[in-house]
């Protein structure tokens, strides 16, 4: 019974040696535990920061489709305040991004553009300028035209780098001037319904993919034209032919010339008209011509003929070097 009783005081609790095992066990397993936590975090960081330089670009673009511009700086505000809507600046007014951005590292966002181009750059910091590197190439990488940049003051583009030398080191996304905005380029944006010697508003254009202001073209279309009459009697005569076309487009605050076909229908154009915000303008006018001859060498001439008809003037914004198609011709025996 002695021995027995020795013989369990002896085998009771552990080793040293494994308490040193289980020690070593559960020294691995938060290593590991560590070490996956940090690539968790540094894959976040790097998600976040990529995906709001993302965000930040898709707002610039929506910008760009509405006001046919880039957002820019004016004093204080800088072209991100402008997308976060700034109440000061007109242009601003409309909100595209929100105020709390930022990045991942703890960085501030810049916003940059050229006439072609909007840039994104915002700063990547760690303890070593080789992680600083890695880190900021995995977020170019998820990024349209992403690239590091070892500064990014003064004009851009800024030169890329392969590696930064640096424990900062500057992550650079742009986009181009966006698609639905160079498809409006050759598509009708704006139309409306006139009589003879009416104001059509020339748009503002804005740059094409290659910096070069885009043309405004204006194309007139006669919709209805009834028979002209004398004035002061009920003589109808049949419509020869008729054309339609437009005077002016010569600049902001000029009137366009009047319609040949009837010279006394001049609204004024010279300045801004109800409801729209161009400063320039377009006439629409058209030619008639009857079985008597000419409108515009009829005598006497009937003045109010361009109420009683109607054209549709549509207008566009033309890309540079824009290809024309083929030239009309008509082909008879």
């Amino acid at each position: 019974m002695i021995a027995k009783l020795r013989t369990l005081k002896y085998s009771a609790g552990f080793t040293l040696l494994e308490i040193l095992l289980v020690l070593a066990i559960v020294g691995a397993i938060l290593t590991i535990l560590v070490g996956y936590y940090q690539e968790q975090m540094t894959a976040f960081r790097n998600d976040k920061t990529a995906a709001q330089m993302q965000q930040i670009l898709n707002a610039g673009m929506a910008y760009y489709v509405a006001n046919g511009a880039w957002p820019s700086a004016s004093g204080s505000s800088t072209a991100l305040h402008c997308l976060q809507q700034d109440t000061t600046r007109p242009e601003c007014a409309q909100q595209y991004l929100p105020t709390n951005l930022t990045s991942g590292w703890m960085g501030t966002y810049t916003v940059n553009s050229t006439a072609a181009n909007l840039y994104v750059t915002t700063p990547i910091t760690s303890t070593t300028a080789t992680d600083a590197s890695a880190y900021a190439s995995i977020i170019a990488g998820k990024l349209p035209l992403g690239y590091i940049a070892a500064t990014v003051t003064g004009t851009p583009p800024w030169p890329s780098i392969a590696t930064c030398t640096t424990t900062t080191c500057n992550v650079v996304a742009s986009v181009n001037v966006p698609g639905q905005n160079l498809s409006n380029a050759t598509a009708i944006n704006f139309a409306g319904l006139y009589h003879q010697g009416a104001c059509v508003p020339v748009p503002t254009c804005p740059v094409d993919k290659n910096g070069t202001t885009m043309t405004p073209q204006v194309i007139v279309v006669p919709v209805q034209v009834g028979g002209y009459y004398d004035s002061g009697s009920n003589n109808v005569y049949p419509i020869s032919s008729f054309t339609a076309y437009a005077e002016g487009g010569q600049g902001a605050g000029t009137s366009p010339a009047a319609c040949n076909e009837s010279p006394s229908i001049t609204p004024s154009c010279a300045s801004n008209i109800a409801g729209n915000a161009a400063t320039d303008y377009w006439r629409a006018c058209l030619q008639l011509v009857t079985e008597r001859g000419d409108v515009q060498n009829q005598s006497p001439k009937n003045t109010d003929w361009g109420s009683k008809i109607t054209m549709a003037a549509f207008t566009r914004c033309a890309v540079s070097n824009e290809p024309s198609g083929s030239s009309f011709s008509v082909y008879g025996n």
